[in-house]
């Protein structure tokens, strides 16, 4: 990056390079001394650079007090963070056992096939950047693919199109891989349960007429005379 690199922020606006270390350096003085900064730290960092580049390393070693190579170290050990520029959207291919085995390799495919891109990189129009993962623990629904915070379940390669148009289209969740023009459930959704309350079946006392009460009183006091006999 170089001083007339620009970031996009979330109101729309775009900030040098300067400015983006900036933030960083105000996020450096909050967690510096603190333990188990690291992570934290970096995880912030993509999220103001877009990614983690050599220079916002070296600041973050320094600042933390650790070495370059530990920092760079976690970065490399950890599949959520990357040195290079990522996509808008982040798309993941699960290729764990179960999504494998029902096609998981063939939607990696597809997905290299209808972005133009391998895994790795990032589409020209800087919108998708392709990765594959293990596991979305959805082992029961593969094929499964992770868009952003979206999980994607039951994926068939001929629906890709539709389902990257969505984001595209900046429609949220974008389109879903199973109905057509429906939405994603999304990772944390689950079907909608109404609950209703249980009626609880109570037995009915006859009600009893005028006319049965006073045959009642009047065989009552019957019984009554003859006794009386």
């Amino acid at each position: 990056m170089n001083e007339t690199t620009q970031s996009a922020c979330a109101c729309g606006d775009t900030a040098t390079e300067a400015q983006l270390m900036g933030r960083l350096d105000e996020v450096l003085t909050e967690y510096q001394g603190r333990p188990g900064a690291l992570i934290p730290v970096l995880q912030i960092a993509q999220g103001i650079f877009g990614y983690l580049p050599q220079n916002v390393l070296k600041r973050v070693a320094l600042r933390l007090g650790k070495s370059y190579s530990e920092v760079a170290g976690v970065v490399g050990f950890y599949s959520f963070f990357s040195t290079v520029p990522r996509g808008k959207h982040l798309v993941r291919v699960c290729l764990g056992t179960a999504c494998y085995v029902r096609g998981g390799k063939q939607v990696l495919e597809a997905c290299r096939q209808e972005l133009g891109i391998d895994v790795g990189g990032t589409t020209s129009d800087g919108l998708f950047t392709l990765e594959v993962a293990r596991c979305f623990g959805a082992c029961g629904l593969a094929p499964t693919i992770m868009i952003d915070e979206d999980v994607h379940q039951r994926v068939k390669a001929p629906r890709l199109r539709e389902l990257f148009a969505g984001y595209r289209a900046d429609v949220p969740g974008g389109f879903s891989a199973d109905v057509p023009g429906g939405s994603s459930a999304g990772s944390a959704a689950s079907p909608i349960v109404r609950k209703t309350k249980k009626k609880t079946a109570t037995k009915k006392t006859p009600r009893k007429t005028a006319g049965t009460s006073a045959a009642f009183r009047k065989g009552a006091g019957r019984k009554e005379r003859v006794g009386a006999k």
